[in-house]
C-alpha cells in the first residue's frame, strides 16, 4: 500500500482547518492510500495552538520561513508521495487528490497545483516548468526529494520556488480553481536572500557579475558625490594653486580624486562582502579588505589615470570632469570583478554545516548529487529506509 505524507505548513496566526484536513485524509484512505499527516509550524512569531488530532504529528521548524518548514517536513515525513500544503491558502481536498493522482500515475516527479495564470504563467513555465511558482500545494516523489536533499538551502516564504529550483525530473501542473490566501507575514529580506541564492546557484558568475555591477553603480554614486563635494571644498584651499606631480593639473583635483576613490572602495568592499560574495564572509575581514585593496590597485590606477589625464588632453572632459571619472570607473569594472571573484572572495574555507551543493554544478552532473562528508546518512534517505521497513 502506497503511503502519502500530507505535510501541512502553518504560519503563525493561521487557524487549524480540522474539517478540511480530515476530509483530505479520509478521501485519500478511500482511494487505498496509507496517510500520514504532519503539521509543521513556522516559529517566526508567537507559536500556534497545539494540534489536538490523534491522526496528526506536529513539529516546529528549526528556522523561520515556510521554505524551512517545508524542508523540515520533507526530512521528517516517511511517505512514498510527499505533498506540501500551505494552510494559509484554502485549497480544496479535491486539489490534494488531483496532485496525488498525478504523482501516482508516474507522469512526473514534481506536481504543482496551478491557479489560473496568463502572461506571467507562460513566462514562468518557460523558466521553471510550471505556470504557478507561488503555488501553496506541491507534491513530489520521495526519490525526487532524496535526489535534491543535499542541495536544499531553504530561506524565506517561497517554498515552491525552492523545490522548483532544486528538484530534478519531470514537472506537471494540475489546474485548480483560484484559491483565497490568508494575510501573510511579510518576509521581504528573506525572500530576497532566497532569490539571490537561487540565482547564484543557477547562473553562477553571471548572477554575481550583475550584483557586482549594481554595487559598483552605487559605489559610482558615492564616488562622484564625494568627488564633487571635495572639489568644491578643496578648491578654496592652498591646494588649488599647486600642481599635481606626474599627471599635472591642479593638486586639489588629485587629492579629491584619491579621497573619493578610497571612500567608494570601502563602500564597494562592504556591500560586496555582505551581498555579492556573502558566502565568503567566514574569512577575516581585515585580510579580505587588504586583498581587496591590493587587487583593485590596477583598477584604481586605470580609473585615476583616466579621470586626470582625459581633462588635460580632451576639451570635452576638461569641461566635464565627472564624465572623465565615469570613463575611468567603467574601464576598471572588469578588472575589479575578476580580482574580487577569484582573489579576494574566492578563497573559501571548508563547507560550513548545512551549506548546500551548488545546483548549477549538480545540473552539469545530471543532477547526480555526491554524498557529503558533513553527514553520513541524509535525513530523507533515513526516513525512506524507515518507510520501507514499515511497508514490509
Amino acid at each position: 500500500m502506497a503511503r502519502v505524507s500530507l505535510i501541512v505548513l502553518r504560519a503563525p496566526g493561521i487557524s487549524w482547518p480540522s474539517e478540511r484536513l480530515a476530509a483530505c485524509r479520509a478521501g485519500l484512505e478511500e482511494q487505498g492510500y496509507s496517510v500520514e499527516v504532519l503539521a509543521v509550524d513556522d516559529p517566526s512569531s508567537a507559536p500556534s495552538p497545539d494540534v489536538d488530532e490523534p491522526w496528526c504529528r506536529s513539529i516546529v521548524a528549526g528556522s523561520p520561513g515556510l521554505a524551512e518548514a517545508a524542508i523540515d517536513g520533507l526530512r521528517t515525513a516517511r511517505g512514498h508521495f510527499l505533498v506540501l500544503l500551505d494552510l494559509g491558502m484554502a485549497y480544496a481536498p479535491e486539489d490534494v487528490f488531483a496532485v496525488v493522482s498525478r504523482l501516482a500515475s508516474g507522469e512526473a516527479e514534481l506536481v504543482v497545483a496551478s491557479r489560473p495564470r496568463r502572461l506571467t504563467g507562460a513566462l514562468a513555465r518557460r523558466a521553471l516548468g510550471t505556470t504557478d511558482p507561488a503555488s501553496g500545494l506541491v507534491g513530489l516523489t520521495r526519490a525526487g526529494a532524496i535526489e535534491a536533499d543535499d542541495s536544499f538551502a531553504p530561506v524565506g516564504s517561497r517554498f515552491t520556488l525552492e523545490l522548483l529550483a532544486r528538484v530534478a525530473g519531470r514537472r506537471a501542473d494540475v489546474p485548480v480553481a483560484p484559491v483565497k490566501a490568508s494575510p501573510m507575514h511579510p518576509t521581504p529580506l528573506a525572500d530576497l536572500r532566497q532569490l539571490k541564492r537561487l540565482a547564484d546557484d543557477r547562473f553562477g558568475n553571471a548572477s554575481r557579475l550583475i550584483q557586482f555591477c549594481v554595487v559598483g553603480a552605487s559605489g559610482m554614486i558615492v564616488d562622484l558625490t564625494f568627488y564633487a563635494l571635495l572639489q568644491a571644498l578643496l578648491a578654496r584651499t592652498s591646494l588649488a594653486g599647486m600642481e599635481a606631480p606626474l599627471v599635472g593639473g591642479p593638486l586639489y583635483l588629485a587629492v579629491a580624486a584619491v579621497l573619493a576613490i578610497a571612500t567608494a572602495l570601502t563602500w564597494n568592499f562592504s556591500l560586496n562582502r555582505r551581498l555579492t560574495f556573502n558566502d565568503a564572509r567566514r574569512g577575516s575581514i581585515g585580510r579580505q579588505y587588504l586583498r581587496y585593496v591590493l587587487s583593485n590597485l590596477l583598477g584604481i590606477g586605470v580609473s585615476l589615470t583616466l579621470r586626470l589625464l582625459l581633462p588635460n588632453t580632451i576639451g570635452f572632459f576638461r569641461r566635464h570632469r565627472l564624465a572623465a571619472a565615469v570613463v575611468g570607473i567603467v574601464a576598471a569594472t572588469g578588472i575589479s570583478f575578476s580580482m574580487a571573484r577569484w582573489f579576494v572572495f574566492g578563497q573559501k574555507s571548508s563547507p560550513a554545516e548545512g551549506q548546500p551543493a551548488p545546483i548549477r554544478q549538480r545540473r552539469c552532473a545530471g543532477f547526480r548529487s555526491q554524498p557529503h562528508s558533513r553527514r553520513g546518512s541524509r535525513p530523507l534517505e533515513a526516513s525512506a529506509a524507515s518507510a520501507g521497513r514499515e511497508r514490509d
